[in-house]
């Protein structure tokens, strides 16, 4: 059987507090530092929804993983940028069921932006806690210079603070005219 990890919502017998964890398919048992993860979002405030969402994208990371056989601790920069075109490329299952397939739908660029920076935020989390090695986490961004700073934005004596990080696994998107 090949293991397939999917966002599960679980409701504690205890409390009745949902939750969000990303579980084995196949055997349901928990990907121990994936629920860390989500646990952390819970204990910083954020929505129910962000937890659900960043599940999913977590177990879609994941499975990549498995697919390519990368660790998905270490997955270097070709696993990163080879994700980032996966995203884009892959093809989502028809919603429609097997039975009626209907036209075949992609994932947009800024989907594919938005799960790259869960899966950022996901190794990020990681390197804090000994999982993911640094090397990994110095992959997800690079220094940007900032050309053009925002009113009242202070680049420094010298302009030593002009240089911010930026993604680097991040897909252009053009924004449309107002």
């Amino acid at each position: 059987m090949q293991r397939i990890y999917v966002g599960e919502r679980a409701v504690s017998p205890a409390t009745g507090v949902p939750r969000w964890v990303v579980v084995d398919s196949g055997t349901y048992r928990l990907h121990d530092e994936a629920v860390t993860y989500l646990a952390s979002l819970r204990a910083r405030d954020c929505s129910p929804n962000t937890e659900r969402v960043y599940a999913g994208r977590v177990a879609l990371y994941l499975n990549y993983c498995l697919m390519r056989r990368v660790d998905w601790k270490t997955p270097g920069f070709l696993g990163l940028a080879g994700l980032q075109q996966w995203l884009v490329e892959a093809p989502l299952p028809s919603r429609r069921g097997e039975a009626r397939p209907g036209p075949v739908r992609f994932r947009s660029r800024a989907t594919a932006n938005a799960v790259m920076t869960g899966v950022a935020e996901f190794l990020r989390f990681g390197a804090t806690h000994g999982w993911v090695p640094a090397s990994t986490t110095a992959l997800l961004s690079e220094p940007k210079l900032l050309r053009f700073t925002p009113p009242g934005y202070d680049t420094g004596e010298f302009g030593q603070q002009r240089e911010a990080q930026a993604a680097s696994f991040r897909f252009r998107i053009a924004e449309p005219g107002y």
